[in-house]
Order: C-alpha cells, then structure tokens, then sequence
C-alpha cells in the first residue's frame, strides 16, 4: 500500500481505558498494567488491519512531550500542561485533509473538533467492535 494512503487510527488512551470496563478496571490497580494492556490489544488491530495505531494519553506531569514506539504502535504522553486532546486535536489539524485519520475517544469535542478537521469519529464501543472484528480474522487465519 502506498505510504501517503495509509489509515491511520488515533486513539485517545485515557479516554479509552475509562470507557472499557476491563481497562478501568485494570488502570484502578495499576495505570501501567492499562497502558500496556491496551497498547497490546491495540498491536493485535493493527497487525490484522492496513491501519496504522497511534496512542495518546496525558502526561506524567513531564516538562516535554514524549514519545516511543512499541510494537509498532506509536505512543504519545503530553507534556506538562498539554492535553492528549490537544496533541490528537494538533496532529488531525495537520494531517486530517492529507491522510485517512479515525479517532476513538469518548470526549465529544475532540471528536467533533476532529470531524471538523475530516477525521472520522468513533466512539470507544465502536473500537472495541473493530477490535473483536479484527481479533476474530486473526484467530481464523492462526487456526
């Protein structure tokens, strides 16, 4: 697939985490353990999908924005004073007319501020579906 039509799937972490009943669980024993868990979920998707999965959640109270890759999976943490949804809102506003973007979140004005910018909205049940789907493809190609 040519790399200027790649999708790209943007998905407000923390957003995520409290909107899955099994992540916020997980994230009231350990905020990490959640993290990781839907960083994990989140390489299955994209190994069973073209799309390409970036990950934002808010900071650790950091002076700079940081960034890693895991597994493929792109991981953003906001500076100190800086929203994961001005990070998602920031990155949709430059690329959202180039490129195909889709952003789960369950906060409407990062979604409709996204929109705005030409990014499809969905919201965490919605990505939790497309997830399932992609698990299921996944199992029927290991069997």
């Amino acid at each position: 697939m040519n790399k200027e039509h790649i999708p790209y799937l943007i998905i407000d972490g923390h957003s995520i985490i409290f909107a899955w009943k099994d992540l916020r669980i997980l994230h009231d024993h350990s905020q990490l353990a959640a993290r990781e868990d839907l960083i994990n979920k989140m390489t299955g998707y994209q190994d069973c999908t073209d799309e390409r999965v970036i990950i934002v959640f808010d900071g650790k109270g950091t002076k700079t924005e940081s960034h890693y890759e895991e597994d493929g999976i792109q991981v953003f943490f906001s500076k100190k004073g800086v929203s994961a949804d001005q990070i998602i809102e920031r990155l949709v506003g430059k690329y959202g007319r180039k490129k195909k973007i889709t952003i789960a979140s369950r906060d409407k004005a990062v979604l409709d501020t996204c929109s705005s910018f030409g990014a499809l909205a969905i919201s965490p049940n919605s990505l939790r579906e497309s997830l399932e789907s992609a698990e299921e493809k996944l199992s029927k190609k290991t069997i």
